[in-house]
């Protein structure tokens, strides 16, 4: 059974403005199993918000929460043994690679070795090293996706996944096929919801061989703006993502996902223990009042857990 997580992504905002009254916020919702999000690594080697480890780990315990998972951007840039140091500390054991950058298929090859390099590293460390994908890992050479390409060259032992299903679903496949195919180096999932009156379609990288073949680069990696801002998107990026491609998303449980199919899925085919739900945008008044309807609209699934161990 799926216990439920959520990433503290969703609340980034008032992450920036009080972390710790954030955590003990969402905690207190009754959300027991997170997922912190550092898109500062160049600069912090925590949480992203210049939070010690033994101090959110005592406001964690206070509530019976725990850390189950840490996203860690740009991974590449970071100081991985401070990183791994800074979650020991959690008690947190999966070290995730949210986002990367591919150009060329040899690049991609090397990037596996990067992959394997660094998860025998964090393996040795009694860590697991994971990959989350975007719609861009669905992209091509030859005919095969990225995604698949990664896996077939990296070491189970050193490399896992973290399947997002709402970006896997973007790029026109099918999140349960893709449980299936990865089977149980799948080891966590995070969820969106699609929003029935999207302004931004669905599919992002299109349907044809020749559409999906990659041309050009895709993703970001710790070279781009937003890495070196520290996590930020310029006021243009954001006011342009506000109008068309931020109307995606709502509140997970009250969109169009097939959902209650992703977790039957997760739970025959997968190894994943956790669910982990993401906000990326709101319409609503505040993070909070979105990660809070979330909860409230997610309870309606079967195969699932909101429990910590």
């Amino acid at each position: 059974m799926l216990k439920v997580g959520l990433i503290l992504y969703s609340v980034r905002a008032e992450m920036e403005k009080n972390p710790i009254g954030t955590v003990e916020k969402v905690a207190g919702m009754g959300y027991k199993n997170i997922e912190v999000c550092n898109h500062n690594a160049i600069q912090d080697p925590g949480c992203g918000f210049g939070v010690d480890a033994g101090t959110l780990r005592q406001t964690f315990d206070r509530f019976g929460a725990k850390v189950v998972s840490a996203h860690v951007f740009p991974f590449e840039k970071s100081d991985m043994k401070a990183v791994i140091a800074y979650n020991r500390v959690l008690g947190n054991q999966n070290i995730v690679n949210p986002m990367g950058k591919f150009s060329t298929y040899d690049d991609l090859m090397r990037q596996c070795e990067d992959f394997n390099r660094w998860g025998k590293i964090c393996r040795e460390e009694g860590m697991t090293f994971l990959y989350h994908n975007h719609d861009h890992e669905y992209k091509t050479f030859g005919g095969k996706a990225i995604l698949d390409i990664i896996a077939e060259n990296t070491d189970p032992d050193y490399l896992s996944f973290e399947l997002d299903t709402f970006w896997t679903m973007r790029a026109a496949v099918s999140p349960a096929e893709q449980m299936k195919k990865m089977g149980d180096r799948i080891r966590l999932i995070h969820q969106k919801d699609f929003a029935w009156d999207s302004m931004a379609p669905i599919n992002t990288i299109g349907l044809t061989p020749q559409e999906r073949e990659m041309q050009g680069e895709v993703g970001m990696d710790g070279n781009s703006s937003y890495a070196q801002k520290g996590g930020k998107f310029s006021q243009e990026q954001q006011d342009a993502a506000r109008r068309i491609r931020n109307t995606a998303f709502t509140e997970i449980g009250t969109g169009i996902m097939p959902i209650q199919q992703i977790i039957d899925a997760a739970n025959q085919y997968t190894a994943a223990e956790y669910i982990i739900l993401e906000q990326d945008y709101t319409r609503m008044e505040s993070q909070f009042a979105s990660v809070q309807k979330s909860m409230e609209a997610f309870r309606k699934y079967t195969g699932i857990s909101w429990d910590a161990d």
